[in-house]
């Protein structure tokens, strides 16, 4: 796993030596730099991306509050200070947590876990849509046979039990043995839509919706009411 980048910006010694210490302590957090004032976070932060700041809320010159304003894509922030009166306010600005001095190990720990956690959270979408994005088809097994097939030339697929037939323009439908909830998993959101308990179709192919069904070429597909707005935020996005 990566390191998280980390800097540590405030005024005090004291607090930047204890921050250094309970950092050192998390195999998944990389010290970068300390700080004493704003200015020279600022600089550090405009030469080279960092994953999480842990800065002081009152500094001379500029205030941890006021820094933040000065940044369009701040990195994670875990805020500190001696004073309790600024825990509604902090939150303001979209802040990971505000840690109340003096900062304790096992409240320090509570701070980074909520970042790591929104980190796997993101880490795994991202993966994701990837997946999902960087390949344009998809192997098919059947009859001890796989098949290779472009996401472009799926018509729709039918399901049926743990079985699923694959529709296309040129070929004869390919029968699968997959659970259908399985297959919409594994296929690009933005190009393939849940019509009915029985039915995903291929959004580019569909070439008329009427009432409680839709054409694809020379084939009609029924539309239940459960997947309807589905269909519905597809068509009323593409307007």
């Amino acid at each position: 796993m990566r390191k998280l980048k980390c800097i540590v910006v405030d005024d005090e010694p004291i607090a930047q030596q204890i921050l250094e210490k309970y950092i050192s302590q998390i195999e998944a957090l990389y010290l970068r730099g300390k700080c004493s004032n704003a200015f020279e976070a600022l600089q550090l932060l405009h030469s080279e991306p960092i994953d999480l700041m842990f800065l002081d809320i009152q500094m001379p010159l500029l205030s941890g509050f006021e820094m933040l304003k000065t940044l369009q894509n701040p990195p994670k922030t875990i805020l500190t200070t001696a004073f309790s009166e600024f825990g509604v306010e902090s939150y303001e600005y979209g802040v990971v947590d505000y840690l109340l001095k003096p900062i304790t190990f096992e409240r320090f720990l509570k701070s980074i876990n909520k970042v790591l956690m929104s980190n796997e959270v993101k880490f795994a979408q991202e993966k994701q849509d990837l997946e999902k994005v960087s390949s344009n088809f998809m192997f098919f097994k059947s009859d001890k046979k796989i098949y290779k097939y472009y996401f472009s030339e799926i018509l729709f697929f039918e399901g049926s039990g743990n079985y699923i037939k694959i529709y296309t323009q040129s070929n004869k439908p390919l029968m699968i043995l997959e659970k259908f909830s399985e297959l919409q998993e594994k296929l690009p959101l933005n190009q393939f839509v849940r019509i009915h308990k029985s039915f995903i179709a291929n959004i580019t192919h569909i070439t008329k919706i009427e009432g409680n069904q839709l054409s694809i070429h020379n084939q009609t597909l029924p539309i239940s009411a459960t997947f309807r707005q589905n269909l519905d935020d597809i068509v009323n996005n593409n307007k």
